[in-house]
């Protein structure tokens, strides 16, 4: 599994490239777990090159999530296809997370709760 970052509109990206599973998923969780620490609540996670995520992987974005909403933050997701759909929508984890079909509308959504908390 390879995880890159950027920034889009203060907005983090975390960008993963290949399967999260049991094996791995901690990887995940200790970068989600660094960017709160620097004060990063603003979060979108991009699954378009996961060709699978098993429920560890699921767990870790939903605990990161409600991680997040404690300092009126949030994780979404986006890119989501394949077989990481088929989980999603199995454990009824687009109830919880918020799935964007691009990586911009999902950025987008963040700016724009940031705006209507500053009205």
């Amino acid at each position: 599994m390879l995880i890159q970052e950027s920034v889009s509109k203060q907005v983090v990206i975390i960008t993963i490239e290949g399967e999260v599973d049991l094996y791995n998923a901690k990887d995940l969780k200790d970068i989600l777990d660094d960017k709160m620490r620097k004060h990063q609540y603003e979060i979108v996670v991009n699954l378009e090159k996961v060709p699978f995520m098993d429920s560890s992987g699921i767990g870790t974005l939903v605990t990161a999530m409600y991680k997040l909403k404690k300092y009126q933050g949030n994780l979404k997701v986006c890119s989501v296809h394949g077989s990481v759909a088929k989980v999603f929508k199995m454990t009824g984890m687009e109830t919880h997370l918020e799935v964007f079909d691009s990586q911009e509308k999902a950025v987008q959504s963040l700016v724009d709760e940031r705006n209507s908390h500053t009205d």
